[in-house]
């Protein structure tokens, strides 16, 4: 590898303690603190005193990092020194690597060997010669010659294998780490801020109405159709939700029936892993569902879950006034009855008077009663649940003009019949069929009711073939119906546990490490959520597990430093060995938190971002009362209007669109 300066320099710091170069470099050191050594042509004799490397190194945090880095490869490269026969001889802890030195040497020298025939292909592809193409082979991995090449391949097979061995020596407590709360409801914080996992599904249907207009959007005839036949499909419960998905998810996730795997609070450049509506809407309907069934006041576990997730932090609201993301989101979940999805869909492409074949408003589309219907319920970023509960009574037209459904800021109320425009009430329950005499399967999965946001009420809700309640949200991108598969609240009430259900063995392996019930049953966990035959799916679903839980740690690299260190013996008598020690032990612990800082602002900044857009939301549908009503579909089928409905659609009144 390219011998730097810092590189000389550590080594004249550790050669004692290690008796190792990170690169062997030929090094010595004179009475007068001066190291000796060649240039980058390796030809030119320099000499740097060990002071002024200090000087430019040792005060700054990109200067201890670089010493940070060049320590943390003498370290892997001495381990792999003392055990290149593979004996296990690990710095005395007898911890066999899987690859020794020598089987590392080799597939160096196959990678090498490797890297001159794509030099060769592109001299060949590109018309030059051998030794322009391989110059450039060597630059772009930061090296000068073959030697520094095969130093390269070495130590990265090196750190790979070394970055393995610690996962699989340490996985469990990563892996509660990772998760944020232990068995017992209790946090479970050490070294960095918790991921606190969830496995989701999701449908997704399309729609070109852009996110912005909270009130006067428009979604098309085929869209409308595409929205009701989906929630057709799973109220009827024929078909899983997966096999809807399949069938109906206009996204990548269909392919793999709805499944969008593991979601994070992780937080990357200010911005969540997946939509807000999406991640925030799971977050705050969990949090919802589950506080009636933990907070007892001084039970900590609701706090600890809240807090993980972001949900105790203050946010404000548009009169500047702060309120917890929790106590704003109580109550918060919209309940829209399953009538609606089915009317959505009758009604999708009725554009002109269906009695005069007329266009309504010059054929306005915000006035399609598709659109009225997606408007007053739909085009929200809230969070939903379906219910089969009826619609909000249906008022007489009375001065306005308009039949109006009764609501109250948004609120739907529950009503044992609907009151017809003659006067006239008529009982609805649309938890059964056509026939009046089947209910509705999907709506008879879930134990949970819903009243008034709270799992308190008579109303059944749409869930999936487990008993998973269907959570709406509507993002930018259109609806999406999403299951949580495994919330981090189900951290002990049933098998499989948290820890259990994100294991990274596979079913049928012969360690016995995937978890079983007591009858030595294999549970059902996120490896084999997916029906398969083939060991290698259930392979790559454990990696990707294995890959959250060892990834979520930016600065994973830190654990196996200061693992090392601790077991290689490094003496700290030496002052200049101890004084670097001291540094890089403060820059980790300094990184350490300005990635936790990152995350906490991160979190801030979204859910202030989502409350927002929920204010503004709210202003425009409540405040400002823009929402169109139902009522306006009237003029859609009557042959004649009233003088009053006339006036509906005019320049001001209840219905007029500009």
């Amino acid at each position: 590898m390219k011998k730097s300066k810092l590189k000389i320099a550590l080594v004249t710091s550790f050669i004692a303690s290690m008796a190792l170069s990170a690169c062997g470099a030929k090094v010595t050191k004179s009475d007068t603190d001066l190291v000796n050594f060649k240039a980058y042509d390796g030809e030119t004799d320099l000499a740097i005193s060990i002071d002024e490397i200090y000087k430019d190194y040792m005060k700054s945090s990109s200067g201890i990092s670089k010493y940070y880095d060049q320590v943390l490869e003498v370290l892997i490269r001495n381990a792999f020194q003392k055990d290149k026969t593979g004996t296990g001889e690990y710095f005395g802890k007898g911890i066999k690597l899987k690859k020794n030195y020598n089987k590392i040497l080799s597939e160096a020298r196959d990678s090498v060997k490797g890297q001159k025939d794509v030099a060769k292909e592109n001299a060949k592809t590109n018309g030059t010669n051998y030794s322009t193409e391989w110059k450039a082979v060597l630059a772009e991995k930061g090296v000068k010659d073959e030697e520094e090449l095969l130093q390269y391949f070495i130590y990265k097979l090196e750190k790979e294998e070394i970055e393995d061995w610690y996962f699989d020596n340490h996985e469990e407590e990563i892996k509660k780490e990772y998760l944020g709360v232990a068995a017992d409801g209790t946090a479970t914080k050490d070294k960095v801020s918790s991921r606190f996992p969830y496995h989701v599904r999701h449908i997704l249907i399309k729609v070109e109405d852009g996110s912005n207009d909270y009130v006067r959007g428009t979604i098309s005839a085929d869209q409308a159709k595409a929205i009701s036949k989906t929630v057709e499909l799973l109220a009827q419960g024929t078909l899983s939700f997966g096999e809807v998905a399949a069938m109906k998810s206009e996204d990548s996730s269909g392919s793999s029936y709805g499944d969008v795997g593991i979601m994070t609070n992780a937080i990357s450049s200010g911005k969540l892993g997946m939509v807000n509506e999406f991640q925030l809407g799971i977050y705050a309907y969990d949090a919802i569902n589950y506080h009636t069934a933990l907070n007892t006041g001084a039970d900590a576990k609701p706090t600890i879950l809240a807090k993980g997730l972001g949900l105790d932090r203050n946010v404000k609201d548009k009169d500047g006034d702060e309120w917890s993301v929790e106590n704003y989101f109580d109550g918060a979940i919209q309940e829209i009855p399953y009538s609606v999805f089915v009317e959505l869909g009758d009604v999708a492409d009725l554009e002109n008077n269906e009695v005069t074949g007329l266009p309504v408003e010059d054929g306005k589309a915000a006035i399609y009663p598709r659109n009225l219907l997606w408007n007053r319920y739909l085009n929200n970023h809230g969070i939903f649940v379906i219910t089969n509960s009826e619609r909000g009574n249906i008022v007489n037209a009375g001065s306005s003009g308009v039949e109006e459904i009764d609501v109250n800021s948004g609120e739907y109320y529950d009503s044992e019949t609907v009151t017809l425009k003659d006067g006239s009430t008529k009982a609805i329950n649309y938890g059964k069929d056509e026939n009046d005499n089947i209910s509705l399967q999907g709506f008879n999965r879930s134990n949970l009711k819903v009243k008034d946001g709270f799992i308190t009420g008579k109303k059944k809700v749409l869930a999936d073939e487990q008993g998973n309640v269907i959570i709406g949200v509507r993002s930018e991108f259109g609806i999406h119906l999403m299951i949580v598969q495994k919330s981090i609240y189900e951290f002990n009430q049933t098998l499989p546990t948290l820890e259990q259900y994100y294991t990274t063995a596979v079913p049928g392996s012969k360690d016995g490490k995937y978890p079983q019930d007591a009858d030595g049953n294999d549970l059902n966990t996120y490896v084999n959520f997916i029906n398969t035959v083939k060991t290698t799916d259930y392979k790559t679903r454990a990696d990707d597990v294995r890959s959250k839980i060892k990834g979520f740690d930016s600065t994973y690299d830190y654990r196996l430093y200061e693992d090392l260190v601790a077991a290689s013996g490094v003496d700290r008598n030496n002052e200049t060995t101890k004084e670097v020690l001291e540094l890089i032990e403060d820059y980790i612990d300094l990184q350490r938190t300005k990635n936790e800082d990152a995350q906490e602002e991160g979190m801030q900044e979204v859910w202030q971002t989502y409350v927002d857009l929920l204010e503004t939301q709210k202003f425009y549908r409540h405040e400002l009362e823009r929402i169109i009503p139902e009522g306006c579909k009237i003029a859609f089928t009557k042959s004649t209007l009233t003088e009053a409905e006339k006036a509906a659609y005019e320049e001001g009144g209840r219905c007029y669109v500009k």
